[in-house]
């Protein structure tokens, strides 16, 4: 690479601040047909109480009057709106991060809103001294009890390596420095997970502690439509996926650290593809044989993990996996209660 291309790479990743007296943040969203969403989606970032923000709004080829909706705030003094081909979700967020301008960036989907109007009005609040503010969503994080606000670097990106932390981009802010070419790389051509991907990117990148976000301001939503439902998982798939992320960690914890870590991210994707394809596995697939392995030289292979990663057929996988899931709530009986919480709003 030639010196003024390096120029140019790094003056698109890292643009010129102005003198702001509150950092000024850019929040990315890639829309693609969700115009039964995102307007309530833009509306939760404009009433932000923060108001040095900046909306960049990517169309990727919506077909269903997405970017219409999008269009009527682009005359806004801080709204951006770009159009393009369908080229997919990371795509569309390096166009964001490309033109935006602000110190600090951070990710929504078209399809989800901000609980709280002073959501981004916290995490500034959370980031001083850090280059990373990471929080999680749902519809009703409280946080992890278990851990403390801070992780120290490498600890961080040992625990997102592992997939002991969420992989979303969501609820988190991510000073602008970080972001590299291969931040956000579309020739990887990934269709899920490209969040753990581009985490694992930043996570390399960061060299300072890790303030973990506790409070809950950011509504995932889930529905038919989303990506967890429309693309179905396999273990080739996992396979590939996995050994790239090896590739992005390598070199940057100490190989028994990553060993460790690297066993842990095998089995949850391993439980993830098989709970979400109807219980398709095999016993003798590459993915199923490493991740037994690696299981157990680190001594983490569990009964049930020998039993999931040893049957086959699906009519087996899914009931090691019931039997698996009743182990559980004998183990944690207080899971039986959520259990009949959720009933009781059903029948309610």
């Amino acid at each position: 690479m030639n010196k003024n291309h390096q120029e140019e790479i790094h003056t698109l990743f890292h643009p010129t601040f102005g003198n702001h007296p509150q950092p000024l943040v850019s929040i990315i969203v890639p829309v693609y047909n969700t115009a039964e969403y995102v307007e309530e989606c833009i509306q939760s970032i404009l009433v932000q109480t923060y108001k040095n923000i900046e909306l960049v709004l990517v169309n990727d080829g919506s077909t269903d009057g997405s970017g219409e909706i999008c269009k009527k705030y682009e005359l806004l003094p801080n709204v951006k709106y770009y159009s393009q081909d369908n080229h997919g979700v990371t795509s569309a967020r390096r166009k964001g991060v490309v033109e935006c301008t602000g110190e600090w960036i951070t990710f929504m989907d078209s399809d989800d809103y901000y609980m709280r109007d002073d959501a981004i009005l916290m995490l500034v609040s959370d980031s001083e001294g850090v280059d990373i503010v990471f929080g999680s969503a749902g519809k009703g994080y409280s946080g992890r009890s278990d851990l403390p606000s801070f992780l120290s670097y490498e600890k961080f990106l040992e625990m997102q390596y592992g997939r002991e932390l969420s992989a979303g981009p969501w609820a988190k802010l991510y000073n602008r420095r970080l972001f590299t070419e291969n931040t956000l790389n579309e020739s990887k051509n990934i269709k899920r997970a490209q969040d753990y991907l581009m985490n694992l990117e930043l996570a390399v990148e960061n060299r300072r502690p890790v303030k973990l976000f506790k409070k809950s301001v950011y509504y995932l939503r889930e529905h038919p439509k989303s990506r967890r439902h429309t693309f179905i998982l396999n273990l080739d798939y996992m396979l590939s996926l996995t050994k790239m992320a090896d590739r992005i960690v390598e070199g940057h914890l100490p190989q028994k650290i990553v060993e460790k870590a690297k066993a842990k991210q095998r089995r949850y994707f391993f439980y993830e593809t098989i709970s979400t394809n109807g219980f398709r596995s095999s016993a003798n697939h590459p993915y199923a044989i490493e991740t037994k392995k690696l299981l157990k030289q680190t001594s983490q292979l569990t009964l049930m993990d020998r039993w999931l990663l040893s049957v086959s057929s699906p009519w087996a996988v899914k009931m090691v996996w019931n039997l698996k899931k009743v182990a559980r709530r004998l183990e944690h009986p207080s899971i039986i209660i959520c259990d009949l919480k959720r009933l009781a709003k059903i029948f309610a």
